[in-house]
């Protein structure tokens, strides 16, 4: 798992970045991989952010990993997270080590955000 601790001020000024947009009850997330197009066995990075909705408060940590449902397992490789400041972090040194139906997934306080995708 890939963890850091939020560092965004209040709702009000929080700003997502471009990218793949994800939400839970209190919480928008955006993310972005790079390079853009994930290849099996091919290390790359997550930049992301998240902000609190409306009355709810900036989660303590945020967490991101990736898991593969159909076989039941994660990546076989731990990442590095830096913390970029206003609530962004960027994820190092992800690798999805087969190709198939992944789920990238982020963990905002007690709130679990997915985001599935295919790679070939």
């Amino acid at each position: 798992m890939i963890a850091g601790a939020l560092c965004a001020a209040g709702a009000g000024a929080c700003e997502l970045p471009a990218g793949t947009r994800i939400e839970s009850a209190s919480y928008a997330l955006s993310f972005r991989t790079q390079p853009a197009r994930i290849a099996p066995g091919e290390h790359f990075a997550l930049e992301y952010a998240v902000c609190p909705k409306a009355g709810a408060a900036p989660p303590g940590t945020v967490s991101a990993d990736a898991w593969m449902p159909e076989h039941r397992h994660g990546m076989n490789y731990r990442a590095s997270v830096v913390a970029l400041g206003g609530g962004r972090f960027r994820a190092e040194g992800l690798l999805l080590h087969m190709p198939g139906q992944w789920e990238i997934v982020f963990q905002a306080g007690s709130e679990r955000l997915a985001h599935r995708l295919r790679v070939e």
